[in-house]
């Protein structure tokens, strides 16, 4: 296009433009346009007269930009997103005063359709999959982690940034507990880092059943599933700081058994775990994981049995009966468990022993010290190795 003034060298004006861009002279095209009453009225009016193409061109950028973040996000997956899932857990150690787990492990899930055991472990296992991949951990962390799971078919493992070296005293209280009890697979169906409701509530913590999918339906419509699991406070496992304290800075004097650590305290846990584990198969149940309409009822006699202490005061009381024999004592239950440890000897709110808790704590007790371990221990792990 071309400068209608005679005297003007402008070269190159572009085909839209109604004025030169060098003399400011009409071109052939503002010729035209400026000839047309309609196109006058419009600029009287105040409204430009070259057509203005800049919203297009961004709506073409945003475009290209979707889609080469689109692309980047199929290449790249979750971990394009995993510097926003560090930063707020640097947001939220800043918030609470200490490091906390951006791992839930209280997510419910309803009208699923689960129709055999392979679905129920399947969705557990999914769960915390699902949010592994908002975790930092090293290398050495996700062996220790998978090779619990493989090892011991335990469904899901998650040391979600559990530091490596904590990771690994984990793993060896776990590995020892099953070298010592090689039958009690297959009712665990997590290891969790989790987020206590308070710092102080539990250092790790035994949870016999969570109801985990269709807990409010109607078991006629959809079969339920239940989780049987270990957690792990964060506050305590996630602070490496905290635990290179001993644990009796924090708990009362003589509380566990002797020569307790933080670690340790898992296999107290697992061994709330072997005393729910007994229970089941005494009562002809391998595991509480799918729950159906012809299961229903026994599951839930089985896991009330557990929770109101009656197996494990027999079993206590057995123990018992033996140590005086065997030791020429006239003990008590109280006075029996208090041999072991405080914690073992530990009551309600209405003053009862919590005799779950001195067997948790005879099997603590033997993970640390074996056969050295307290005599009343023993008693009640003779017992436990009977019945397993």
């Amino acid at each position: 296009m071309k400068c209608l003034n005679k005297n003007c060298d402008a070269d190159e004006i572009e085909t839209d433009d109604n004025f030169c861009y060098k003399c400011g002279y009409r071109t052939t095209k503002g010729f035209t346009f400026l000839n047309n009453k309609e196109n006058v009225d419009i600029i009287l009016n105040g409204n430009a007269a070259k057509k203005d193409n800049r919203f297009n061109a961004l709506i073409s950028l945003v475009f290209i930009t979707f889609i080469i973040f689109f692309v980047f996000c199929i290449v790249r997956g979750n971990d394009l997103f995993k510097p926003f899932f560090y930063l707020k857990r640097q947001l939220d150690g800043l918030l609470y005063g200490y490091n906390v787990s951006i791992i839930k492990t209280n997510n419910t899930y309803n009208k699923l359709i689960i129709s055999d055991i392979d679905d129920a472990k399947e969705i557990i296992k999914k769960d915390l999959n699902e949010q592994n991949w908002k975790c930092s951990n090293d290398i050495e962390t996700l062996k220790y982690q998978n090779g619990i799971e493989n090892k011991f078919s335990i469904i899901t493992v998650n040391y979600c940034d559990i530091p490596s070296d904590i990771a690994k005293e984990a793993t060896k209280v776990i590995n020892e507990m099953y070298a010592l009890f090689p039958t009690i697979g297959g009712a665990l169906t997590n290891i969790s880092i989790t987020n206590a409701k308070t710092n102080s509530e539990y250092i790790a913590r035994f949870e016999p059943r969570y109801q985990f999918v269709n807990y409010s339906q109607d078991i006629n419509k959809y079969n339920k599933v239940n989780k049987t699991q270990i957690l792990l406070n964060s506050y305590y496992f996630l602070n490496e700081k905290l635990m290179k304290n001993s644990i009796t800075d924090i708990v009362k004097d003589n509380w566990y058994v002797k020569d307790a650590t933080w670690e340790s305290t898992i296999a107290h846990e697992i061994g709330h775990y072997i005393s729910f584990f007994i229970n089941l198969k005494e009562n002809g149940l391998d595991n509480i994981i799918l729950v159906t309409k012809e299961n229903e009822e026994k599951i839930n006699r089985v896991v009330q049995e557990y929770e109101n202490g009656n197996f494990a005061k027999q079993l206590i009381s057995e123990a018992l009966e033996n140590y005086n024999i065997n030791y020429e004592e006239e003990l008590n239950l109280e006075e029996f468990a208090l041999t072991i440890s405080k914690y073992a000897s530990v009551k309600d709110e209405s003053g009862a022993i919590i005799y779950d808790e001195t067997i948790a704590e005879a099997i603590h007790d033997y993970y640390l010290h074996g056969e050295d371990c307290e005599k009343s221990s023993y008693e009640i792990i003779k017992i436990i190795k009977s019945k397993l």
